[in-house]
């Protein structure tokens, strides 16, 4: 619910997020932005147009819905966790933002404050995307409870995320870190496949 007690937002397993009036019992706005299921929604404290929501694949997204507002994302944080996002809850002041994920980590989310960079440094490297093709070794790059994937990305500082319907890994990160994860993604499968043809030359002698 809304502060103002009159709206009411849900998200749902159809990357929708919808707002509704409860006064005339209906549907004021439909947002999409979400590519996965949306798992989590948080509604400003004090602003009352603006809303938090965050997703199955880890991502955050931040709308503004007043009358200067869009029904388009006003910031999204693609990979700003590593799995769902379960729960999101605003500071009462609304300065910042908590969110809880499947993935064993709360975050803390903040604006920089106008004519800072704080956090940046000013020849930051440019951040990229790509992806990898992982065919039949989904499971392989996730690992048992998304152990594998979750240490590769603390350890090479990148962002992570498996999509499974199309079977490819989407890293987001600098140059110099992707192809990090490139070579450490290229390794693991080899070791795989060079197990799979062991145990199939095995079974043939059998």
């Amino acid at each position: 619910w809304n502060n103002n007690g009159n709206w009411l937002v849900t998200a749902s397993r159809d990357q929708l997020i919808k707002l509704y009036d409860i006064r005339a019992m209906k549907e004021l706005v439909s947002l999409k932005g979400h590519h996965k299921e949306v798992t989590s929604v948080a509604w400003h404290p004090l602003h009352e147009s603006v809303l938090a929501s965050g997703g199955m694949d880890g991502t955050l997204l931040y709308w503004n819905l007043g009358a200067k507002g869009s029904e388009e994302p006003a910031a999204k944080v693609p990979f700003a966790h590593d799995m769902a996002i379960w729960d999101m809850q605003w500071h009462p002041a609304g300065h910042t933002l908590a969110t809880g994920s499947n993935d064993r980590q709360t975050k803390f989310w903040a604006r920089n404050r106008p004519g800072t960079s704080s956090g940046l440094q000013e020849e930051e490297a440019e951040i990229e995307n790509d992806e990898i093709e992982l065919g039949n070794h989904v499971g392989i790059v996730i690992g048992k409870k998304g152990a594998t994937i979750i240490g590769m990305q603390r350890a090479t500082g990148t962002k992570m995320h498996v999509d499974q319907d199309r079977r490819v890994l989407l890293i987001q990160g600098t140059a110099k870190q992707i192809a990090t994860v490139r070579k450490r993604v290229g390794a693991l499968l080899d070791r795989v496949s060079d197990a799979d043809h062991h145990r199939e030359q095995s079974y043939g002698h059998i």
